[in-house]
């Protein structure tokens, strides 16, 4: 190959030069700065090479053994490497490059500048170097980096760090790190965690994500206190099983009871997703079984959800829970919410879902958590409820239905056997654009055979007709400039026949009285369940009012009013329960808007127009510009039983500040059941949490005062922290990401 003379470009003069693996060639240039080179014998081509090796300098000196000497301005392009210094030598024997004086080097994943540096068969090796991450925020300082191995970076007495640059508020100082870039990790060894030149924490091995994707390794710990447990302290290990299973593994250890251990393992697929949680404290050192039997000497909380779809209509669900002891909640639970929680649900739950058919078959049973809570009282496990309903629905309007149940309730005091149900119906739709009228009758038949039936008579049954007829209207007109709002006006009617019969002689498993709403308000049974059905001649009115966006169906008001007026007085009631002799039921009012800009407002009221009092209320408002600025203001009221009002805020205060809390206060106790108040300070590479909370831990009043303290390292793990789970579960609306 002849080579061809090229004029050197100032400020400094070159002598471009181009090898290959098959020839080499000089292209030499010649002005006052740099002589031109005499002919003499070309290095041999570089096994070292993985494709076209170019390089250019100022001066070449070749000896009579193929060594290579390159100084002013070198620069050297191998298989995509490109490295720059002051001075190159080429070695002929060894095939390796040596490189001093303001040494740079780059490859797809790394960039390094130092001193001095090697590269060879056996890869780069530099010292006294700084290096980057190209496809991620790490870099650092450290005394020797090297790249035996393709995408594997080694650097020995390191500092590490995904600060920017001028700004290293945090760094792993470690006798060595390994950075694998193909599988996007690292791993540290002899590491110390240094936050703002204060060594925090010791750690023999360590492994981190070099990126923001799902990776195995520890996570952000969690330091805390409460009045009950004493001092708490939480390092979760995150383990990226495959990229639809994990498992995070949170070691915990209270300073009052000892060490525990919390699992998560979540698993999503085509066929169904699965989440089991375990959360295990062996031998609590505040456990005294002399003293509260009740409680276990080992606590635990075991858990289990799942979905399995077998085809387009069939599926399973799982949906179980488990506590060691009654008193678990009340000594490890996050707030009011938790230690309320009277039943735990074991539920195992088949079914297909076809045009016409739908098939049914369910086990039920419950935990009970409250001790005070009578026998008689408590749930009926259902081993098993089979159920089956069709639908046929014809062109002409007229349809057909049948509903059919299978139950086999237990426990341990009452009466307890089979409960079999079959509803057959007929309806008729006669549905026109704005208008729809639907008649229907059904056969209700219950039949029972029990053990220690409430009366003589063991195999009760119950048989009588419902009639229904329901219709109503969509009125809509659109208003505003240019029509652009859409206004509703959609009234109501509906009418009930039920006949009484006398159902004294029934058990009842699973019936009772609903909250009032909208939805009870329609049904033709007052009751859920079916054990009660109660006698009805009603009329019940409502009247709903929309306002919507034209173009695009939002919604900006929803206003909804509605009762039943009693043309015969009820006479079916449960036990214990006192017949309602109003010839009204309670008006209902519902109202959501959402009509100017991020507000919020829902309001529900249940007002007894004969007392003239209320009955349930319900208001909630929220202002929330986004997920990191949202504030809750809301009360709620049920006679005899809940009057409290609530007030949540998350809200960031200048750049690096954010503000929470929130404080429920109950006017029935006259305390608040729960306050909490956080502050958090978000750095560029580094946060800071601080939730401290006072709240209601038992069903006898007793409080628990305690603390969270979160410092999360940004780039030192990927997945998000107990303090951002503790707030979105306690303030409504709040979401950091």
């Amino acid at each position: 190959m002849v080579g061809q003379m090229i004029a050197p470009t100032p400020p400094c003069p070159r002598w471009p030069l181009l090898l290959s693996l098959a020839c080499a060639a000089a292209v030499h240039a010649a002005d006052e700065a740099c002589p031109p080179a005499a002919d003499t014998p070309l290095p041999a081509p570089l096994a070292l090479s993985e494709g076209a090796i170019s390089w250019s300098s100022c001066h070449l000196s070749i000896a009579a053994n193929g060594d290579t000497e390159l100084s002013g301005d070198v620069r050297v392009s191998i298989g995509g490497r490109q490295m720059h210094c002051d001075r190159l030598s080429y070695i002929a024997l060894t095939q390796a490059l040596q490189l001093t004086g303001s040494v740079r080097y780059q490859d797809q994943t790394l960039r390094v500048t130092g001193k001095a540096g090697n590269y060879g068969s056996e890869g780069a090796q530099f010292s006294d170097a700084q290096f980057e991450l190209l496809h991620g925020p790490g870099r650092g300082e450290a005394a020797a980096v090297s790249t035996r191995q393709a995408n594997v970076i080694v650097l020995d007495r390191v500092v590490y760090t995904t600060c920017p640059k001028g700004q290293a508020d945090w760094e792993l100082r470690a006798r060595r790190i390994t950075l694998d870039t193909r599988r996007k990790r690292g791993v540290g060894h002899s590491t110390r965690v240094v936050f703002e030149g204060v060594p925090i924490l010791y750690l023999p091995w360590i492994s981190f994500p070099l990126t923001s994707d799902r990776q195995t390794g520890l996570l952000f710990p969690t330091l805390g206190s409460s009045s009950r447990s004493g001092a708490m302290l939480a390092i979760p290990w995150y383990w990226n099983i495959a990229p639809n299973q994990d498992l995070t593994a949170t070691p915990t250890y209270y300073s009052r009871r000892g060490l525990g251990l919390g699992s998560e393992y979540r698993l999503l697929g085509n066929a169904g997703d699965a989440t089991l949680r375990a959360d295990y404290l062996y031998h609590d050192r505040l456990t005294n079984h002399d003293i509260d039997p009740t409680t276990a000497d080992n606590r635990s909380w075991l858990r289990a959800t799942a979905t399995r779809y077998f085809g387009s209509a069939w599926r399973a669900q799982l949906n179980a829970q488990d506590v060691s002891d009654i008193h678990y909640f009340e000594d490890f639970g996050d707030g009011p919410q938790a230690t309320s929680t009277t039943f735990l649900p074991r539920d195992l739950h088949a079914s297909m879902r076809g045009d016409v058919w739908q098939l049914g078959a369910q086990l039920l049973q419950f935990q009970t958590l409250d001790d005070q809570l009578l026998a008689a009282d408590r749930p009926y496990a259902e081993l098993p409820r089979l159920s089956a309903a069709a639908r046929w629905q014809g062109s002409s309007g007229l349809g057909s239905a049948l509903e059919t149940e299978l139950t086999d309730f237990h426990r341990d005091t009452g009466p307890t056997g089979w409960r079999g149900h079959v509803q057959p119906g007929l309806s008729f739709d006669y549905t026109q654009p704005g208008f729809y009228l639907r008649p229907r009758a059904s056969w209700d038949f219950t039949a029972y055979r029990l053990q220690d039936a409430p009366t003589a008579n063991s195999t009760p049954s119950r048989s009588l007709p419902i009639l229904t007829l329901d219709g109503a209207l969509q009125l809509e007109r659109n208003s505003g400039r240019a029509g652009a709002r859409l206004v509703t006006l959609e009234p109501r009617v509906n009418y009930v026949y039920i006949p009484y019969r006398d159902q004294s002689m029934l058990p009842v498993f699973d019936s009772g009285l609903p909250d009032p709403n909208f939805v009870s308000l329609f049904r033709p049974n007052r009751y859920s369940g079916l054990d009660r059905i109660g006698d009805a001649n009603n009329l019940t009115f409502g009247v709903t009012t929309r306002m919507l966006q034209a173009r695009t169906g939002q919604q900006y008001l929803s206003a909804t009013l509605g009762e039943t007026v009693h043309l015969s007085q009820p006479r079916v009631t449960l036990p214990d329960e006192t017949a309602d002799t109003r010839r009204r039921s309670d008006l209902l009012a519902n109202l959501d808007l959402t009509a100017y800009r991020n507000w919020n407002l829902h309001y529900e009221l249940a007002w007894d127009p004969e007392s003239s009092r209320t009955e349930k209320t319900l208001i909630a408002l929220q202002y929330i510009p986004s997920g990191k600025q949202v504030v809750n203001l809301g009360y709620r009221y049920t006679r005899g039983s809940v009057g409290q009002a609530e007030a949540s805020a998350a809200w960031p205060v200048g750049r690096h500040w954010d503000l929470y809390g929130r404080r429920i206060y109950s006017f029935r106790d006259r305390r608040p059941i729960e306050t909490f108040g956080g502050v958090q300070y978000r750095a560029s590479c580094w946060g800071l949490r601080l939730v401290l909370r006072d709240s209601v831990s038992s069903r006898s009043g007793q409080r628990d005062t305690g603390w969270y303290l979160q410092l999360e390292l940004k780039g030192l793990s990927s997945v998000g922290s107990g303090a951002d789970s503790f707030l979105q579960g306690s303030i409504q609306g709040y979401s950091p990401q």
